[in-house]
């Protein structure tokens, strides 16, 4: 039975004003909104429109009523309905990342750029994951080595929902792109109208720090409403840069890039699921980037929790993240700290894990790594359970001062209850460790990759599924040779 977490680094005095300060901003000075359709929809329920420069200022009961129809809880649903996710205000789901422009290479030590069979393989170890619940796809990624640049995202949809039988994300980065996913996805779900009733994707509306809805995104992401399929707001401001230095500032601007692009999606489909989504972080003034395993990262992943917690809105967080440039030190520090904070302080889906090098880089050694990670924060979350079964009065009774409890079937029925048991972290004396071959656990975590891909079959998808996404795929590269 998991606690609730208790993390907070609000007040409710302090949410208030964040509340407040972003509802002054929808108004003073607006937002940027590039979409005509998203105007139409903001003009039609109240808000002041100016069609020259597409600033729109959002009165706040317009943002409160649309808040209010964004639900607290919803299920994504998967290829295998035993994977099916239900998502809460008071749940934790992981959502390690799959499309990077580059994939680290274990042998090299270096980064190259990431293949589509890259793809099928990160994606098939996530699915090997047990901590892994929501996953990211090739769909999003910019470019694939060796693919069509116009037609990634549906090669890359292809070899995701192939490798996995887990929710696998599509794209809304444009409208194009985002009607060639859906149709894709209604393949896998059997048809329109079975998406409707089982969403089976998720995806991600971006909003552009500061204050801006870009066209492309806004109108793919309100195709994606048009079937009550859930979507992450997320707004990636950067302390300094593209938000106030301030972190106050940084989360007051974001609120107000966030429930305005919630308000657009319930002004389109009240009730459409959504997650308040943070992705803001610091800039490094010193080298002049984001960045993305910052300790402060981990501060705004709590308040924005607590924001989202407020508008009783799941939330989605960005966590297991490192700026270092291997599966070092740094990379584990980073990575659990924010992690950690992320967990603790109640955001209940966590993205990221997998990456490094400020996210430019995937890692399949990194997949495993993190699921580790992983594991630990939820045996936290598991907590002490308190019985009498547990706290062996009687036990200590028969086993009596001076004995030990190696041999109670007490110890049998608890320990792998109580106990988290790590499958990379070492804990044998030196020699048995030198004996053993002197692993480390990035070396442990590619044995790991290796066996998965060797030994993890997944589902195959029906042969008129599969038969389907492959004309969908040719029909969209033969498409862009054309236009190309």
């Amino acid at each position: 039975m998991r606690f609730q977490p208790t993390l907070k680094v609000l007040s409710d005095e302090q949410i208030e004003r964040i509340h407040q300060a972003a509802l002054e901003m929808l108004m003073n000075p607006g937002v940027l909104v590039k979409s005509e359709e998203a105007r139409d929809l903001l003009k039609q329920a109240g808000a002041d429109i100016d069609e020259e420069t597409m600033i729109c200022r959002i009165p706040g009961n317009i943002v409160m009523e649309a808040m209010k129809s964004a639900p607290s809880s919803f299920t994504v649903h998967a290829r295998n309905p035993e994977n099916d996710v239900h998502v809460s205000t008071s749940d934790v789901h992981i959502e390690p990342m799959i499309g990077r422009i580059n994939c680290y290479d274990y042998a090299s030590g270096e980064a190259r750029p990431t293949t589509l069979e890259d793809v099928g393989h990160l994606i098939r170890i996530a699915d090997a994951m047990p901590n892994y619940h929501l996953l990211h796809s090739g769909a999003i990624m910019p470019q694939i080595e060796g693919i069509p640049i116009r037609a990634t995202h549906a090669y890359g949809y292809l070899e995701s929902v192939r490798n996995s039988t887990k929710p696998v994300k599509a794209t809304s980065r444009e409208r194009v792109m985002a009607e060639d996913c859906l149709r894709m996805v209604a393949a896998v779900a059997g048809g329109e109208e079975e998406l409707k009733k089982r969403p089976c994707t998720f995806t991600t509306d971006n909003p552009v720090a500061p204050l801006h809805h870009d066209r492309d995104q806004v109108e793919g992401a309100l195709l994606y409403a048009e079937y009550g399929i859930p979507i992450d707001v997320t707004s990636e401001p950067q302390a300094g840069a593209t938000a106030p230095v301030t972190i106050a500032g940084l989360l007051a601007q974001q609120t107000a890039d966030v429930i305005s692009g919630i308000t657009i999606l319930q002004l389109k489909n009240p009730g459409n699921p959504v997650w308040y989504g943070t992705c803001g972080s610091v800039m490094d003034m010193r080298v002049g980037r984001i960045a993305i395993g910052a300790i402060e990262m981990g501060l705004i992943n709590v308040a924005s929790a607590q924001m989202a917690h407020f508008y009783d809105v799941p939330c989605r967080g960005t966590a297991s993240a490192t700026d270092s440039k291997e599966l070092d030190f740094q990379a584990g520090y980073e990575k659990t700290a924010v992690m950690t904070m992320a967990v603790l302080g109640g955001v209940n889906k966590i993205f990221y894990p997998g990456t490094m090098e400020g996210a430019l880089t995937i890692s399949k050694e990194g997949l495993v790594l993190d699921n580790e990670i992983a594991g630990a924060i939820y045996r936290v979350l598991d907590g002490i359970d308190v019985v009498d079964d547990t706290l062996g009065v009687e036990l200590a009774r028969t086993v009596g001062p001076g004995g030990h409890y190696l041999s109670q079937r007490h110890t049998m029925q608890f320990i792998r209850k109580e106990h988290f048991m790590p499958l990379l972290a070492d804990r044998l004396i030196r020699e048995r460790w030198e004996e053993a071959g002197r692993k480390n656990m990035v070396a442990k975590a590619h044995e790991t990759v290796v066996r998965i891909l060797d030994e993890h079959e997944v589902e195959p998808l029906p042969e008129k599924t599969e038969a389907e996404l492959k004309r969908i795929v040719r029909e969209v590269e033969e498409r862009e040779e054309k236009q190309s």
